[in-house]
């Protein structure tokens, strides 16, 4: 407990200035609150571009039809937007900066890059949204464009649930080699690489989870997706828990009051509790689904397959 109150404290501390979170050093005093966030444009860009884009399609959607879709309503659009404040939260916050010096950090702005906004962002359905955003020519070349879907057709294979899981379990141990991981934690290009994949692969990972959801035999390979997920996950956090030396060189220990034992602990338990039961509460939905009568699950395919129809026209 008393690790916990320290790195909490310290990451405080190390948020009030965004030159201390550049470089991993506590500093001394307060500023100014506005001070404790960054507009750094490789995430502030994308974010505004995809949020104007959303609100564009949403908007014109209701304009066109005089309601939304079943299946894209105000759960959905809740649903993206919140994930869209997560992101803002793990990548433009004093998070950052402090994920850089202290592996604790670190791991929480994992647990919110791969566990907590990419379903929120998926259950947004922001393909639909993204499509009305555009002029009406463009909307209907996509949908029927027989060149993209043949470009993208190789990449089939992993949008199913278990290559996905086994892509995303991949990117994780390699990202979490000693060697790697330090390197990302040194260099600011290398850093972005792993946050791209860790929320690309994740994107993808929870794509298929959710679309399995409307059939039973989908939802058991989802099933078993979450499973190995949850295993894996398990595994990296025990080994990161009960390791008897620090794996990682983490600067910021010394200012922080911790260990990088200690830090290295503190990370593993953050990982095991959260991530765990998210994928732990995924594969029970997936079980449900597998023991939901057929009735429901067309009349929750015929839901999707409005959604898709009219993203079309």
């Amino acid at each position: 407990m008393k690790a916990v109150v320290r790195v909490i404290a310290w990451t405080t501390a190390l948020a009030s200035s965004s030159s201390a979170l550049a470089h991993g050093i506590a500093p001394d005093g307060w500023h100014d609150v506005g001070t404790l966030w960054s507009s750094d444009p490789l995430v502030s860009v994308p974010l505004i571009i995809s949020v104007s884009l959303y609100a564009a399609g949403a908007f014109r959607l209701r304009h066109r039809l005089g309601r939304l879709l079943p299946g894209f309503g105000a759960r959905e659009i809740g649903c993206f937007l919140t994930g869209t404040a997560v992101l803002v939260a793990a990548l433009n916050s004093p998070l950052e900066g402090a994920a850089k010096a202290l592996l604790s950090a670190h791991m929480v702005q994992h647990i919110l890059l791969v566990t907590i906004a990419p379903p929120l962002l998926v259950l947004g359905k922001p393909e639909v949204a993204w499509l009305w955003s555009l002029p009406e020519g463009w909307r209907r070349g996509l949908a029927h464009q027989g060149k993209l879907r043949s470009v993208l057709s190789p990449l089939s294979p992993l949008m199913k649930p278990v290559p996905a899981a086994a892509l995303q379990m991949a990117v994780l141990w390699i990202w979490h080699t000693p060697a790697l991981f330090d390197a990302a934690a040194a260099t600011e290009w290398l850093h972005w690489i792993e946050h791209v994949l860790f929320f690309g692969t994740a994107l993808l990972f929870w794509r298929a989870v959710i679309k399995a959801a409307a059939g039973r035999e989908a939802a058991a390979a989802a099933l078993i997706a979450c499973f190995i997920t949850l295993l894996q996950s398990g595994l990296l956090s025990a080994l990161l828990s009960f390791a008897r030396q620090p794996l990682y060189r983490n600067p910021g220990t010394a200012a922080s009051g911790l260990t990088a034992l200690q830090d290295q602990q503190l990370a593993g338990a953050i990982m095991s509790i959260p991530m765990c039961v998210v994928y732990l509460v995924a594969g029970l939905m997936m079980a449900a689904r597998i023991l939901t009568p057929p009735a429901a699950l067309r009349a929750a395919r015929s839901r999707l397959t409005s959604v898709e129809v009219a993203s079309r026209t």
